[in-house]
């Protein structure tokens, strides 16, 4: 009997799954792993490698497995799969070199080529700052390519990535092919590359003829299909240490002005608009480190009408749709009765009014949101996830898989297995709670919202006098 394994690559984590023939976790795995800036490819590796290896002497039977990875974060490799530089999502060294790509193409013709903005998250900065600043890197690199398909090579040997993962690097067009003049600008081609293909796409395991490999996806749109987001009007909030909010559709939609980031699912032929927070989680790690305080915390948190607190949450600059990596966070109307509490509660609210604001954004795009499934560890939490569903004014739906992308990854598996097809994946998923607005604090949230809108605006006057 075959089993379904998933494995998220995450920034401090690497977790695992086993899902059976009936879709029942039989064995979950959590290994940490030096995260931040100074990410390891060949750390990750060696843990990925150990437990298949132990999955597999556990299991018999074929075995499926699929990849969640964080993005973008690349890979310079050489023809052996060893890592001679790794710029992962969180590294902003690249961001110096922005303007000078943008003397090649205009901005905006970067956004109408791939869906996302010119910026030095994705590949052409960071690839860029390696030819300038490493140039014996750049030289001596054989690909370039997405952490987790360093990974599936160095298991496989076979140079493919899949749709989403190879649209998130802004190297590959609108139309789903590399942007030849993108390239030409960088001084690469297409033979430093690895070729896309769709997320359920197996590959061999050198090692264990028993394990075949599928390719897997975005963490985020990974986590959208494990919790069955792949469209009517439903969205995903993946809320871990950063947030994506993703909103399926079924072909790119673009807007500029608007700042989405859209690139391909991981289901064939669709697409999200994607809004990206780098600090969510790490926004209320921070407000407990501050304030010497410990998660238990959050249980003196009363759901009632609060203080007034605003915590807009930039700790760590604003991707989409802002667009700002040099924004910082702000907290307004703090006083001396501020307690370590309402600083907690101030985290998750300044979290949901982003939500809310990305919402209101995509629904001017006509794109509707009529409820928000979510996931990551912030999702842990009763009390955030009914401030969030009382800001946004939907219903917030938790899963009672804890882990989506893991999981996620393992329904890739299976559809690689021919057990199951991309569209049973809705039917798969079985929601632990369902968080609906309350009345009296909604009508508190519409209040705070207009005060934040108003801080934003504020804010950025700031920022133009600092220009």
């Amino acid at each position: 009997m075959p089993v379904f394994v998933g494995v998220d690559l995450g920034t401090s984590s690497i977790k695992f799954t086993v899902l059976n023939e009936g879709f029942k976790e039989v064995y979950k795995a959590s290994r940490g792993v030096e995260g931040g800036v100074s990410y390891n490819p060949e750390d990750a590796l060696l843990i990925v490698k150990s437990e298949l290896e132990m999955i597999a002497g556990k299991f018999a039977g074929e075995i499926y497995v699929g990849f969640s990875g964080h993005s973008p974060s690349l890979v310079a490799m050489d023809e052996e799969g060893r890592s001679l530089e790794s710029i992962i999502w969180l590294d902003n060294r690249a961001e110096p070199v922005v303007g000078d790509l943008a003397k090649h193409l205009d901005e905006r013709e970067w956004y109408n080529r791939t869906g996302l903005r010119l910026s030095h998250i994705f590949f052409p900065a960071k690839i860029e700052w390696i030819k300038r600043f490493e140039p014996r890197v750049f030289e001596k690199a054989r690909w370039f390519t997405q952490f987790k398909d360093y990974i599936i090579y160095n298991l496989t040997g076979e140079t493919y990535t899949d749709y989403s993962s190879a649209s998130e690097t802004q190297l590959l067009n609108i139309r789903g092919v590399y942007d030849q003049e993108i390239l030409g600008i960088l001084g690469i081609d297409e033979t430093r590359l690895f070729t896309p293909a769709d997320s359920h796409v197996t590959v061999e395991y050198t090692s264990n003829p028993r394990v075949k490999i599928a390719l897997g996806g975005v963490d985020s749109v990974v986590a959208a299909l494990g919790g069955g987001v792949v469209g009517g009007g439903t969205a995903s909030l993946s809320a871990g240490s950063s947030a994506c909010l993703d909103i399926p559709v079924d072909k790119p939609v673009l807007d500029y002005e608007k700042g989405f980031e859209t690139y391909r699912h991981v289901v064939p032929g669709m697409y999200v608009l994607e809004a990206s927070l780098p600090a969510a989680g790490l926004t209320v790690d921070k407000i407990l480190e501050l304030t010497r305080s410990e998660r238990g915390l959050e249980g003196e948190i009363r759901l009632e009408r609060g203080p007034g607190l605003v915590l807009i949450p930039y700790l760590a600059g604003s991707r989409s749709p802002d667009w700002d990596s040099s924004a910082r966070g702000l907290l307004y109307g703090l006083s001396l009765a501020t307690t370590p509490v309402e600083l907690l509660r101030a985290a998750y609210e300044g979290v949901g009014l982003w939500v809310r604001e990305a919402l209101e954004l995509a629904s001017t795009m006509g794109l509707g949101v009529r409820e928000l499934v979510v996931s990551g560890g912030l999702s842990a939490s009763r009390v955030f996830n009914t401030i969030l569903s009382s800001i946004v004014g939907i219903d917030v739906k938790k899963p009672r898989v804890k882990d989506l992308s893991p999981y996620g990854a393992a329904v890739i598996a299976a559809i690689a297995s021919g057990s199951i097809g991309f569209k049973d994946a809705v039917r798969l998923v079985d929601y632990e709670s369902v968080y609906k607005p309350v009345a009296e604090l909604a009508e508190y949230y519409n209040r705070l919202y207009g005060v934040y809108r108003k801080l934003k605006s504020i804010y950025r006057s700031i920022k133009v006098l600092d220009e």
